[in-house]
């Protein structure tokens, strides 16, 4: 490090540059999240944020941490022996329990709200960070009770919302309860155990259904497992997954919900440069319970062996069909060639024509035909959308001139004076 030019340099890797490039290297985070580290390790606002919202981010980062060893704490404590008998009921252990920092919320509607506040966090905080809820009555309760808790980190480590797990089936409130989004946290852009995963060195990850599914699999040494918050994948999710990923395995669960979020995320990831593949989990409905009846060796051949979207949205064509039948053929074949137009190059078309052809007995030379055109008009109405989607990303949908003030002329100025 050369303090007098603020610079670094790696004579072992050749890497260099300024104190961004190396926070951006040495904790393999983008550009924003190494300005966001910077500026809070210098107690500095972000230029997006007045100083009071850049406190008050500060102050939530702080409460959901003083939260994370409360929980934590309270699962070590004669009243968290349920909540450890879950943990080790779903098999993981001391030190898993302790990396993920999980914990147990005690039942009770004031205990994690008064030792906050006796920390020195006021009750306005403590709502804006979503630990708190308000009565009808106005008066103000724990969000979190009688649940199992994890913590949601962000990349650089900070806890920055919880899900919670209930115990008791008659307890009211869903399965999970989510912390709300707030100014540290959004669900859409964020992605469940991305914090430890970007520390490995494969670049192949395994996306999960949920975070228990992707916490045993970091147990058992799947350390690129991730999985969302509480909501579908999004595409935000998926441009974070690409500064990290190059392949993506699909590890969703094999009910019929399972495979619905398959479809969906093939389609959000073709869009991307990510390579995707799709894991087919037999006689388990999840990863987490395959793993538990099979192992960790059986789990990896099951990963080395999945199929990418193409084979696997094929294989969920046909078994739609009965491919014995003249209909169904025909059925399949359409469902297929739906699957295959405009997704795959001159190669591809041609060897999944010749299967295609092999599995319905109609020529190769037909399939092609009908595949050629179908990509043809898929082609085309990818340009329109993509062209529609470029119309509203772009700096004229955002540039409003009435045409009695010049119409196009009018707009090319204010465009010019915009880019300059």
């Amino acid at each position: 490090v050369y303090p007098e030019t603020q610079s670094f340099y790696c004579f072992g890797c050749g890497a260099g540059g300024d104190v961004i490039t190396f926070i951006k290297k040495i904790n393999n985070v983008d550009y924003i999240e190494a300005v966001k580290f910077l500026a809070g390790r210098a107690g500095m606002a972000l230029p997006e944020e007045d100083d009071q919202t850049g406190r008050l981010r500060s102050r939530i980062i702080s409460i959901n941490k003083d939260a994370a060893r409360f929980y934590f704490s309270r699962l070590n404590s004669d009243a968290g022996r349920v909540g450890r008998a879950y943990w080790r009921g779903r098999g993981l252990s001391d030190a898993t329990i302790k990396r993920f920092g999980l914990g147990y919320a005690p039942d009770s509607f004031r205990e994690t709200r008064d030792h906050l506040k006796s920390l020195g966090y006021t009750e306005d905080e403590l709502l804006a960070a979503g630990l708190i809820k308000r009565s009808e009555k106005g008066g103000t309760f724990d969000f979190f009770r009688h649940r199992v808790m994890i913590p949601i980190f962000d990349l650089r480590g900070n806890v920055i919302a919880f899900s919670g797990r209930k115990l008791d089936p008659e307890q009211p409130g869903g399965k999970y309860v989510n912390s709300p989004e707030t100014l540290v946290y959004k669900k859409s852009r964020t992605l469940f155990a991305l914090n430890f995963a970007k520390k490995s060195q494969t670049r192949r990850y395994i996306l999960c259904e949920g975070n228990l599914d992707a916490i045993s699999m970091h147990q058992v040494g799947f350390t690129t497992a991730v999985a969302g918050c509480g909501t579908a994948l999004t595409a935000e999710q998926v441009k974070i997954l690409s500064e990290y990923a190059d392949e993506v395995v699909l590890c969703y669960d094999s009910d019929e919900a399972g495979q619905k979020a398959t479809r969906r995320a093939i389609s959000l990831l073709s869009a991307s440069p990510l390579k995707i593949s799709v894991l087919n989990i037999p006689d388990a409905k999840d990863p987490d319970e395959f793993i538990k009846k099979f192992g960790a060796e059986r789990f990896e051949m099951l990963l080395n062996g999945s199929n990418n979207a193409i084979e696997y949205e094929l294989l969920q064509a046909k078994g739609k069909y009965d491919i014995a039948t003249p209909d169904g053929r025909l059925n399949y074949i359409k469902d297929a060639i739906g699957v295959l137009a405009g997704r795959i190059t001159p190669t591809e078309r041609d060897v999944y024509a010749g299967r295609l052809a092999e599995e319905t007995n109609i020529s190769k030379t037909a399939i092609l035909a009908q595949l050629g055109t179908a990509a043809k008009r898929a082609g085309g109405k990818y340009r329109r959308e993509k062209n529609r989607e470029l119309l509203r990303s772009g700096e004229m949908d955002q540039i409003k001139v009435p045409y009695s003030a010049g119409g196009s002329q009018a707009l090319g100025i204010a465009s010019a004076q915009q880019r300059l």
